[in-house]
């Protein structure tokens, strides 16, 4: 029995409502979950990751630089069969932690990633898959050598509502995998090397939004070549080169979940390493 169709079952639901710097890497995760309303569930998980490479060589981050890695969710197995209408809706106030452990010439040491769930509406007629956005707290890397990401166990917290905005309750969820289960999302190469380039941005942020629409700035450092300007990422792909620490982002999406990131640019053309990532949702109209 798949996750939430076993909180249907117990009666929660029922009858009621690429980026520049970085390499994608995936692994399959299969969970048992232990939820708030008692019966144990089955779920599938795609942990999809943005490992560093920030250097010479795959996955590459510099040792004195901070490594950001991002990370999604994909929950395919996340859909319920309801009876009421027009389905259940799970906004960005449900989220999910994952732990995960990273070991390498250091020894092992233990992190956790924060998500948001992308606003999304599951139906008892179509099979949506749930996603959520986070990312681990920043790594330092310093000493030199390979550091392999593991995935652990996964919690979720979920908030449904109905059509109208009428709160269900809160619904939480325990999920462990199999030890004997491959959970390496990837490996990242701390090298010793120095890379001469502008400092990164820093300070990511939302001025504004609306629902079609938003503004984001952020701060940022000069070294001695003059800067040309700011590479604007949406989502991985590339929106353009701004001059100022502002950009104003439009023709998006309402009840949209997007990842931004920005790098800088000097006039010979160097350009410095991703800022940290920004999750962010446009409101509904």
């Amino acid at each position: 029995m798949s996750l939430v169709p076993a909180l249907v079952a117990a009666g929660a639901l029922t009858g009621a409502a690429t980026s520049a710097s970085a390499q994608t890497t995936a692994v399959r995760m299969d969970y048992t979950c232990t939820t708030s309303l008692g019966p144990s569930a089955q779920m599938t998980v795609w942990v999809v990751g943005g490992l560093p490479d920030e250097g010479a060589g795959l996955n590459t981050v510099a040792r004195h630089e901070p490594a950001y890695i991002d990370v999604d969710l994909d929950l395919r197995e996340l859909r319920p069969v309801l009876t009421m209408a027009g389905g259940v809706r799970l906004d960005t106030d449900s989220t999910a932690t994952l732990d995960a452990h990273i070991t390498g010439p250091d020894g092992t040491r233990t992190t956790q990633a924060s998500f948001t769930v992308a606003p999304t509406w599951l139906t008892t007629t179509q099979g949506t898959a749930v996603r959520a956005a986070g990312s681990f707290p920043t790594q330092y890397l310093t000493t030199p050598g390979y550091y392999d990401l593991h995935v652990d166990d996964l919690a979720l917290t979920l908030r449904p509502e109905r059509a109208d905005g009428t709160p269900l309750g809160t619904v939480t969820a325990s999920c462990s995998h199999d030890p004997a289960q491959n959970d390496l999302l990837g490996t990242v190469w701390s090298q010793s090397a120095v890379f001469e380039r502008p400092p990164r941005p820093s300070g990511l942020r939302v001025v504004s939004t609306t629902p079609t629409s938003v503004t984001l700035a952020w701060e940022a450092s000069s070294w001695w070549n003059p800067t040309l300007g700011y590479e604007v990422y949406l989502d991985g792909g590339h929106t353009g080169l701004v001059t100022e620490k502002q950009v104003t982002l439009t023709g998006l999406t309402p009840d949209r979940q997007h990842r931004a990131k920005v790098v800088t640019r000097d006039v010979q053309g160097i350009r410095s390493t991703m800022s940290q990532g920004l999750i962010f949702t446009i409101p509904p109209a």
